[in-house]
């Protein structure tokens, strides 16, 4: 059941209905939508904003609940179209690649990300204190993440899927566009400056733009970090040493990543969209356009993958390197003076 506090003092209990989120990996427990049910309540949903809503197990009005939430805005603002913003899963085991994040952020930023959605499952204490220095400019939404779950024994990846559609659904009135990838992944244009420029030109390329997709698939490539340096490179930046890459980037929907109009959406996995609203689709993004690079730290098969796979050198992040090492060397030095400890781990 699902009880529902309105502005207007008035109170409703609704019926619920429970609907798993497709990707669980069969473990134990799933990350779940309970969609409070407002047929034939005379409420619509617009009117439900700001409301309080608990999840309750029980229609007895002497329940007390313990889960009271604030009804969310999902209705696009103007001036959005534009917006680029990016989801992470939860960081986890004391997250604490300090150096490597301030790259990430930075680069991301170039690329025209202007907000972060980022889930705290524990972190050590110089990333948390990076991220609280982001989060005070207004760059970062960070939610503590704490559930009394086994991960990846009794469920995927510290809830993972539960964060990423937190995640749509928060972020739904406030950007055109959102990008679901991990901290060790950025994608790169071929062409464009920015992800929103080559988002803008593959849906221009449709004609009627109403047949334009919603959401567009990047390949993903490993770039493992066990691969030696670039020998024609001197940098402090990882993304600019570490050039050698497979080969042959994966299919799609196979480690692929992805960027998506919210307000299509109904439920993100992982690698690709489940689910997208009524006459949306999604498409791959052709590798000469885009594509993921993922700075991988391990090689899989106990690193049998790093000696047979094909590979091949790829220096497109070198077109912002002046730029990255001007915003990173900045945003150190900012960082220093708030006091945030550097830790370099696994660059």
């Amino acid at each position: 059941m699902c009880r529902l506090w309105l502005v207007n003092n008035r109170t409703l209990t609704l019926k619920a209905k429970v609907k798993a989120i497709r990707e669980n990996w069969n473990l134990k427990f799933s990350a779940t939508y309970v969609l409070c049910l407002l047929a034939d309540s005379g409420v619509k949903p617009h009117e439900t904003v700001g409301a309080s809503v608990a999840v309750l197990a029980t229609d007895k009005l002497n329940s007390l609940p313990t889960n009271l939430l604030i009804v969310q805005d999902t209705e696009p603002k103007p001036g959005i179209e534009e917006n680029l913003h990016i989801c992470v899963k939860p960081f986890h085991f004391s997250f604490n690649r300090f150096d490597w994040l301030v790259e990430w952020f930075e680069m991301n930023r170039l690329l025209g990300a202007s907000h972060f959605y980022m889930y705290n499952q524990s972190l050590s204490s110089s990333v948390e204190c990076l991220l609280e220095d982001y989060r005070k400019k207004g760059l970062i939404t960070l939610l503590s993440w704490q559930l009394p779950i086994l991960s990846k024994v009794e469920i995927r990846t510290e809830g993972q899927f539960a964060a990423f559609n937190d995640c749509l659904y928060r972020s739904m009135s406030r950007t055109g566009w959102l990008l679901v990838i991990d901290v060790d992944e950025v994608v790169f244009p071929r062409r464009e400056r920015t992800l929103p420029a080559l988002l803008t030109s593959l849906r221009a390329s449709y004609q009627p733009r109403s047949k334009a997709p919603s959401a567009f698939l990047f390949r993903n490539a490993f770039f493992y970090l066990l691969w030696e340096d670039d020998s024609e490179v001197n940098s402090p930046l990882l993304m600019f040493r570490k050039t050698r890459r497979w080969s042959t980037p994966h299919s799609l929907k196979n480690r692929s990543k992805y960027a998506l109009r919210p307000r299509d959406a109904v439920e993100l996995g992982n690698h690709f969209v489940w689910e997208l609203a009524p006459g949306a689709s999604s498409v791959g993004v052709n590798t000469d356009r885009a594509l993921l690079h993922h700075y991988r730290m391990n090689c899989e098969f106990g690193g049998v993958v790093c000696i047979q796979v094909p590979s091949t050198i790829d220096r497109t992040a070198h077109r912002w390197k002046d730029e990255l090492l001007e915003r990173v060397t900045t945003q150190r030095k900012k960082l220093e003076a708030a006091g945030c400890v550097q830790k370099v781990v696994g660059q």
